[in-house]
């Protein structure tokens, strides 16, 4: 007995070590980005954390300035959610009857790659290799996943806390809710991992060109959601909902960061006297 479970552990640190290499490959593929002036922070200090501050600030209060398209993006979201709230139930019953063990292997797997803390610390190790390569595009890139899986993951534990919705395998059905709670058990809604997942390859697919990267950071964000269904962790609803939102956060951000920054006009007076002269003189700079 003793001996299996020896191999148990050894199998699932090999598969921790593997999970973590893939996290780091996948966020060091990405850094080939288009030279560009941006406003974003390319090192962690003072002004890394004030563009958190303020890009957390603008997005939790976002709503305040939508538009039409945003209003109607935010609808159409909200109803691809709901949609799946009559059938949650159902779904869960046929995944639980009908998916072999092999799948539950594969999506620990995913569960394990998409976990907000692996990703972390997969970002933390591909910013330290921008760091020893001096390169800011690495480190941009790096930090701007940062500042979407930390802003995904405030509004996550905010919305777990105050829905409070009962997980698929408490079988307390998809609409038991128990607002205001820090029980594991009733945080089905939104989806930590989903979010997660999202919220990083969203954002990397803005930062690269590569068309087949893209696919790959998209499919293993989906891999990630539906492991969190197999496993039995969160209902369809949960899942979809988490996904548009972390999706949203890392469009958000990236797209921030790839603005030109502003330049500040700047006038100038100067006053030349000279013998029997005397000029003033005006410039401008756009």
């Amino acid at each position: 007995m003793k001996e299996e479970k020896e191999s148990f552990l050894a199998v699932a640190r090999r598969q921790q070590a593997i999970i973590f290499l893939l996290s780091l490959l996948i966020i060091l593929s990405a850094i080939r980005v288009e030279a560009r002036i941006t406003k974003a922070a390319d090192r962690l200090n003072g002004t890394f954390f004030r563009q958190l501050l303020t890009d957390s600030g603008e997005i939790l209060t976002s709503p305040g300035r939508w538009g039409k398209n945003d209003w109607l993006t935010f609808s159409l979201s909200l109803t691809a959610s709901l949609a799946w709230w009559p059938v949650d139930s159902s779904i869960h019953d046929w995944i639980a009857d009908s998916h072999p063990a092999t799948l539950t292997s594969i999506s620990r797997f995913f569960s394990d790659l998409g976990h907000p803390l692996s990703l972390i610390g997969a970002i933390s190790v591909g910013y330290l290799a921008g760091e020893l390569t001096d390169s800011s595009s690495i480190r941009q890139t790096c930090l701007l996943s940062a500042e979407s899986l930390l802003i995904t993951e405030l509004i996550v534990q905010a919305g777990k806390i105050s829905s409070g919705r009962a997980r698929p395998y408490t079988l307390e059905g998809s609409s038991s809710f128990h607002p205001f709670t820090l029980k594991g058990d009733w945080q089905s809604f939104p989806s930590g991992h989903s979010s997660a997942a999202w919220a990083l390859a969203s954002t990397l697919s803005s930062r690269t060109e590569k068309h087949y990267l893209q696919v790959l950071f998209y499919s293993l964000a989906t891999g990630v959601s539906l492991s969190r269904l197999i496993l039995d962790k969160h209902f369809a609803s949960d899942v979809v909902a988490s996904s548009l939102l972390g999706y949203y956060i890392g469009r958000k951000i990236s797209h921030k960061a790839s603005q030109p920054a502003k330049k500040t006009d700047r006038l100038s007076v100067s006053l030349s006297v000279l013998p029997g002269l005397m000029s003033v003189n005006f410039s401008y700079q756009l």
